[in-house]
């Protein structure tokens, strides 16, 4: 389901199954959520937390950019780099040509598994209401399938001191254990 307009990264925020993907998403988690040890502590990693911040931002402005195809949406180039930055854009050239935007959206529940000095590993069991549809008309683009829990993996590079995404994988209806 969450296959829309990148397909590799695979990124493939595969909006109800269409034939090309996506990257992210429209309901979210609490960006601000905390992470905290085993134990009872409630300290925050604030690289963490920024990797998480990023990761959620990265999901909300492809949902913008889909909503309209507008591969020149400035949001993505700020929450994405190569080679996400250029699969998403030209999967919403091509989306944009045939008539085609997004609709519904994601909720998600992420964690980081892994924090280097300039690399990130996201995984997450997200929950994806989306679809494509003709902008027109209003039908979805066949095929369509029911909501469902989809596994990403992202890595998310730090570049300057933001955090991006850089790569992303979704399977469709299945998530990872342990995730």
């Amino acid at each position: 389901m969450l296959a829309s307009a990148v397909v590799s990264l695979s990124l493939a925020l595969s909006a109800c199954g269409s034939s090309h993907s996506a990257s992210p998403p429209t309901t979210r988690a609490n960006p601000s959520a905390t992470l905290s040890s085993p134990t009872t502590s409630t300290t925050v990693d604030p690289t963490a937390a920024a990797v998480l911040s990023a990761y959620r931002s990265e999901w909300a402005a492809f949902e913008q950019a889909l909503s309209t195809a507008n591969a020149s949406d400035p949001s993505l180039a700020a929450t994405m780099i190569a080679p996400m930055l250029q699969e998403v854009r030209r999967n919403l050239v091509g989306d944009q040509v045939n008539g085609i935007v997004g609709r519904g959206g994601v909720q998600l529940h992420p964690r980081v598994t892994q924090v280097a000095a300039t690399r990130a590993t996201v995984v997450d069991c997200s929950y994806s209401t989306s679809e494509l549809i003709y902008a027109k008309s209003g039908n979805a683009v066949p095929p369509a399938t029911p909501p469902e829990h989809d596994g990403v993996l992202t890595t998310l590079t730090l570049v300057g001191s933001t955090w991006k995404v850089s790569d992303q994988t979704v399977t469709e209806g299945k998530c990872a254990s342990g995730s």
